[in-house]
């Protein structure tokens, strides 16, 4: 995967962990699933998002 390919996904990917680390902190925490994994995604897409406009072309 050339580094191009890999910041397009960046975002993506950012969606995937981000919701995983939703799941996990909600259950690790005592709230509810979905507004861990609400959270966790929109978190995750700002970080990928970031990584994706900041990276060189």
């Amino acid at each position: 995967m050339t580094e191009q390919n890999w910041r397009a996904s960046g975002v993506g990917l950012g969606l995937v962990f981000g919701a995983g680390i939703g799941i996990i902190s909600s259950l690790l925490l005592g709230f509810e699933l979905v507004y861990g994994i609400a959270t966790g995604a929109a978190f995750g897409y700002l970080i990928g998002l970031l990584i994706s406009l900041t990276g060189k072309t």
